[in-house]
């Protein structure tokens, strides 16, 4: 695009130049190198953004496409040691602390102990970092995951609810770190009724969120735009891949 501006800009120059009779060799002068610096500042502020969407693009799918391809083959390898996912178990549900709130210490122990336990020994990561409860600036309960740090940058948070949530950062902690954007879900869902109400199918331990296995395309689509956990699901029935109509900026 850059050069076909550029290409333009001498054409019209040569036409200038022969319609005064002045020859080729006079060159540009120092207004016109002006005026095109400035045609083709506004040309690259215009094709920038979405340069770096359409890389991104392909960076994030090129991730998600290799983290559920290791977390297929981590599951396959695990099953050989420690029997089939749907009979693997945690040590708890979702823990409370004395006022009621997620207590993220408790809970990552529990999710830390089912890595561990059960897929740590198949993937490739530089360290994990324990869930602990922390105090905001507003002195308001917070926390942290436990979370599992790849050797690409990314990194995998877990949440100990009815079922694991896995949440897959695609650049770890950098930002906008938002669901939809860098951060996607998935599942390990341990007991048949969440089995088949989140994954769609008995027996179907691990998984993206999901209506149903019969859910049309254009429900999950709709779906995804008001509720970001189900975006998982459009970008696997898309195979990875981040469709024009795929509803929220990366």
């Amino acid at each position: 695009m850059l050069n076909n501006v550029f290409m333009n800009i001498i054409m019209f120059k040569n036409v200038v130049l022969f319609i005064g009779g002045k020859s080729m060799k006079n060159g540009f002068t120092l207004a016109e190198v002006l005026i095109t610096l400035g045609i083709l500042g506004v040309v690259v502020a215009m094709t920038m953004p979405s340069l770096i969407q359409n890389y991104r693009k392909t960076e994030y799918s090129s991730r998600l496409k290799k983290f559920y391809s290791m977390m297929e083959q981590a599951i396959i390898m695990s099953e050989l040691d420690n029997g089939q996912i749907s009979d693997w178990v945690r040590s708890g549900d979702s823990q409370l602390d004395e006022d009621g709130d997620y207590d993220f210490e408790a809970n990552g122990k529990i999710t830390k102990e089912f890595f561990t336990r059960y897929l740590a020994p198949y993937f490739k990561y530089t360290n994990i970092t324990d869930g602990k409860n922390l105090i905001d600036e507003n002195n308001e309960k917070t926390g942290e995951y436990t979370t599992i740090h790849l050797v690409d940058g990314s990194t995998i948070s877990l949440f100990n609810g009815s079922c694991i949530d896995v949440i897959f950062d695609t650049n770890g902690n950098v930002p906008p770190n938002e669901y939809a954007r860098d951060q996607f879900r998935f599942l390990f869902c341990l007991n048949k009724t969440d089995q088949i109400g989140l994954c769609g199918k008995e027996n179907k331990v691990f998984c993206t969120y999901g209506l149903n296995n019969t859910s049309s395309r254009s429900t999950i689509l709709n779906t995804c735009k008001t509720n970001t956990a189900y975006c998982s699901r459009l970008l696997q029935i898309d195979g990875w891949e981040f469709k024009k109509d795929y509803p929220h900026r990366l």
